[in-house]
């Protein structure tokens, strides 16, 4: 217990003694999140700000008397009307469209009027006219205008069925009121069940990666290993030791990241004008819960620890492990990634599975619909494979021919 115990208090020393590695862990991460959270918010309000500042550039062709009339009343200003006696004036258009000169193109067609003005004593001969609207979904502004012109649309048609039945509730019929009624904790858990898994995932490993391959392979390669393997200290122990204080420093960066997210996501959401979706939010874990997830989140750290040293126990140098150590975290994200848009359905033995087991769990568990049995599987297969590799990396430090590079 000793031998563990001075390996992770000279490893923790290590690091906290070299200022480039409490940078890199510590202080990049905020500066990093809270500097990409603040740009993204700069670069979506400006660019929210020109389209809604940009005039739109709207021909409306054989525009009858009642949208005339009804643009008026409503303020509608700004658009054109093209000359009808040019044949070629919309396939024109049709090119503004395409090289961004023109936003929109809506053409009436000619018994518009007509058929519109139909009363309620003569539906029977009552004809829909179609009315034509061209944009580039590809281009904003574009966008923007036929989202604008759909909603006046909206407006003159209710404007024209009251002018025909004397009253537009006259055609509704009826109306439909939702009424919401949720568990707000789950509601809340399901929120953060999507993402949540996934960023423990990308972030633990993240945050080991590189000082798990500093810590075993980068020692092999400079010599210090073999001085450490030659002290009365029992390799397991060296081994145990590596793995607790690699776990350590992987949950205090993972910790700096998430804090750091948390801070800044509710100032982007409310730059940008989604403040909303985050109004109401609140999360109440319980009891059990918060035990579920420590006792869980103890068993991922270790085992996604216990995969990078392995991976760094059995590389040559620093470069190799790099090397070897990239295809694994892109197979762990996307493990991750699958959990976000999948459901393990109850199953047991989908909760066997390392990664994907422990991601689900977090979900299930943050939605409350985790079941004992489940967090079980889930946890005692995840504490089994980070000890099964624990044993294989124990007997890799006692082959001279692994730690020597023999």
């Amino acid at each position: 217990m000793y031998g563990i115990k001075a390996i992770v208090g000279k490893e923790l020393r290590r690091v906290f003694k070299d200022k480039k590695m409490v940078m890199s862990l510590f202080v990049l991460p905020v500066l990093m999140v809270v500097g990409i959270f603040a740009l993204m918010s700069v670069l979506i309000k400006g660019r929210t700000d020109d389209i809604e500042a940009h005039e739109p550039v709207v021909y409306i062709a054989n525009a009858p008397t009642s949208f005339e009339s009804f643009a008026s009343a409503a303020g509608l200003t700004g658009y054109i009307e093209p000359a009808l006696e040019s044949g070629d004036w919309l396939d024109n258009a049709k090119a503004g469209l395409l090289d961004a000169t023109v936003d929109l193109i809506v053409c009436f067609p000619d018994n518009f009027e007509s058929a519109v003005m139909t009363g309620a004593d003569e539906l029977a001969s009552v004809t829909i006219p179609q009315i034509e609207v061209y944009y580039n979904p590809s281009e904003d502004y574009s966008s923007q205008a036929r989202s604008v012109y759909q909603t006046y649309f909206e407006m003159y048609k209710q404007g024209l069925l009251a002018n025909r039945f004397g009253d537009y509730s006259a055609v509704m019929m009826f109306d439909v009121t939702d009424n919401q009624i949720q568990d707000e904790d789950k509601a809340a858990g399901k929120m953060l069940g999507m993402m949540l898994p996934y960023f423990i995932t990308m972030l633990i490993f993240a945050g080991a990666m590189g000082l798990g391959v500093d810590m075993i392979a980068g020692e092999k390669e400079r010599g210090t290993l073999a001085t450490m393997l030659l002290s009365p200290v029992n390799r397991q122990q060296i081994v145990l030791g590596k793995v607790f204080s690699l776990s350590i420093l992987a949950v205090m960066s993972a910790a700096v990241y998430v804090v750091s997210m948390v801070a800044a996501v509710p100032a982007l959401m409310k730059s940008v004008g989604g403040e909303d979706a985050l109004s109401g939010l609140s999360i109440n874990f319980t009891g059990v819960q918060i035990v579920q997830i420590v006792v869980l989140m103890i068993g991922v750290v270790l085992l996604y620890v216990s995969i990078i040293c392995m991976v760094a126990v059995f590389a040559k140098n620093v470069k190799e492990a790099s090397s070897y150590i990239t295809p694994v975290y892109l197979v762990v994200i996307v493990v991750g990634m699958f959990t976000m848009y999948s459901s393990a359905e109850g199953v047991m033995y989908k909760y066997l599975i390392p990664v994907y087991g422990s991601s689900m769990a977090f979900k299930d568990i943050l939605t409350r619909e985790i079941t004992m049995p489940n967090f079980l599987a889930a946890a005692i297969s995840t504490y089994v494979v980070a000890a099964l590799l624990v044993l294989v990396m124990t007997k890799a430090f006692n082959s001279e021919k692994v730690m020597f590079n023999a």
